[in-house]
């Protein structure tokens, strides 16, 4: 399938690459490109044998988030949207929200291979991935309150105390203040610091050891950590993983990796 900004690719069996790819503009979100990120979500959504999903940024950065200079957004129809706020709520603002939901949403487990900065919605991007590598190259700037927006945007204030703490994401949203890649895994935000040569060897090797497992086992790993973060008890949590747990011992898979895993070394 093709793109106007993106580019993917099944690198291996199993594993998607995706690629903002608007270099010239450090990936700035067009509208188009939200246009192609919800049409590549829906192909996802019926390519179940795509398993892992990489994104990364093509040329020196990752995304610098929205496109400010968006010929669709200064034309005089969206324009228009910046008069009223009912219309800007569902012209622009749930367009933008939308995408980092669907991102959530697909089966497949997102790696963010972050190879540069990282600004506005391209950190909200990044926030959303189950897994977070970057190269030392990498920055991460929530520039909202920078001109003039609530540092709020985008799932900000849910995703960045959960990774790194209130005090610590209050700080940050309300600064609007650039991290460094080294600061962001000291506190908590990424995954792993890699060096940039191997960034993309890296979250490939990561995607490898996650498609070995069971179908079944890695989606619904997903859907408890993404559904557990919300969990009102310990209770509710373990409920939810003993129906899965419980589902998935009946399964064939689990008699081959129980046999597998018996035989001697």
């Amino acid at each position: 399938m093709a793109f106007e900004t993106l580019l993917f690719e099944e690198v291996e069996p199993g594993i998607g690459l995706l690629t903002l790819n608007r270099p010239d503009r450090l990936n700035a979100i067009n509208l188009d490109m939200l246009d192609d990120l919800y049409e590549l979500v829906r192909m996802l959504d019926e390519r179940p044998d795509i398993r892992v999903l990489i994104m990364t940024g093509a040329g020196r950065g990752f995304c610098s988030g929205a496109d400010l200079k968006d010929a669709r957004i200064s034309s005089e129809e969206s324009l228009k949207a910046f008069t009223s706020a009912p219309l800007h709520l569902d012209i622009i603002q749930k367009k933008y929200s939308g995408v980092i939901k669907a991102l959530r949403r697909i089966t497949q487990p997102v790696i963010a291979a972050v190879n540069g900065p990282a600004a506005g919605g391209g950190f909200t991007m990044v926030l959303a991935a189950d897994i977070i590598y970057a190269s030392p190259e990498a920055r991460f700037t929530p520039s909202f309150i920078n001109i003039g927006l609530s540092g709020g945007e985008l799932g900000t204030t849910y995703f960045l105390p959960k990774l790194v703490g209130t005090a610590r994401a209050s700080e940050i949203l309300m600064t609007g203040r650039t991290l460094e890649a080294e600061e962001a895994e000291r506190i908590g935000m990424l995954s792993r610091l890699v060096p940039g040569d191997n960034l993309m060897s890296a979250s490939l090797e990561t995607a490898r050891i996650m498609i070995s497992k069971t179908v079944y086992g890695l989606r619904l790993t997903k859907e408890t950590i993404r559904q557990n973060l919300d969990a009102p008890s310990l209770e509710n949590a373990i409920e939810l993983e003993n129906r899965n747990q419980s589902m998935l011992c009946t399964a064939p898979e689990f008699f081959e990796a129980v046999a597998r895993f018996n035989q001697p070394k």
